[in-house]
């Protein structure tokens, strides 16, 4: 697959580490699904009030996540060893949510014949097993349970939380900013750059936005100069356009804080992206 994409163009090296990232994505959707199943299912038990704005978002995550995995770019670019377990993931995501919703969703035959749909329900009949006994910490031996239906059990390991930690060198894909403080000051304009980051992507559905942030996070692996005002970065994702490097840090920043909202990309930009939050919306309104 490698070699594939090298063909089309990607440096071999850029290649790697774009199939160890998204080794990293499937890890991580393994993960969630299951405490993300019980998070919903006791917020809608326990916090009836709340109900509608659940289903808004729950409804808005499914499109993406259906999106994600059905166009032909994911298909032609994710081998299916990685694609297929995120896959099945999904729809067992889109099962639950169809039951939550007592019908009024139908994601699940979106999936029925894909890849991957037998497992959904062979994981979805174990949530179901199980979700009437989850004392404390019990959603975790259901990411266990689910790694094991799907093969995935060797691709991560647990880690004991001795309650300290000390920070270590790492190859994970994103390596956080050199000069932190200099990011700070340059805040005020990461504001603006966020605001046309949400501005962008409320026009793009989530692989587009996904292509986006990845480019960038593979050209970040060089280095982003931040410092610098000057456009002198372009992107394949977004032909004809330049782009600081700044400007291209909060598209990267807002990209996954629409396709993997939990994932942290070492970028202190929490405090511009609330701002730019509410000016977004603020606009919208006016709109």
């Amino acid at each position: 697959h490698i070699n594939r994409m090298a063909k089309e163009g990607w440096p071999r090296e850029k290649a790697e580490a774009f199939l160890r990232q998204i080794c990293g994505f499937v890890c991580a959707t393994l993960f969630n699904t299951p405490l993300d199943l019980r998070i919903e299912s006791e917020l809608f038990e326990k916090l009836p009030t709340l109900r509608h704005a659940q289903f808004v978002s729950l409804h808005r995550l499914a499109n993406e996540a259906w999106e994600a995995v059905s166009k032909s770019h994911s298909q032609r670019l994710i081998p299916a060893k990685f694609l297929e377990p995120v896959t099945a993931l999904n729809a067992t995501a889109a099962l639950f949510l169809d039951e939550l919703s007592g019908g009024a969703t139908a994601f699940w035959p979106l999936y029925s014949r894909l890849p991957g749909a037998r497992t959904a329900s062979k994981l979805f009949e174990i949530w179901k097993s199980r979700k009437t006994d989850m004392a404390p910490g019990k959603e975790y031996e259901l990411v266990d349970e689910f790694a094991d239906v799907l093969n995935l059990r060797g691709w991560y390991e647990w880690i004991p939380d001795s309650g300290s930690h000390e920070i270590k060198n790492s190859e994970l894909f994103y390596e956080g900013t050199s000069n932190p403080d200099l990011l700070r000051q340059k805040q005020p304009a990461a504001v603006w750059h966020l605001v046309d980051a949400l501005s962008r992507y409320d026009k793009l559905n989530a692989e587009q936005v996904r292509e986006i942030a990845f480019e960038i996070g593979l050209l970040g692996r060089e280095g982003l100069d931040y410092s610098n005002p000057e456009k002198t970065y372009s992107l394949r994702s977004l032909p004809g356009e330049s782009f600081s490097g700044l400007h291209l840090m909060c598209l990267m920043f807002a990209g996954f804080k629409r396709i993997a909202p939990d994932m942290d990309i070492g970028m202190d930009l929490q405090e511009p992206w609330l701002q730019a939050l509410a000016l977004h919306s603020k606009k919208q309104g006016g709109n």
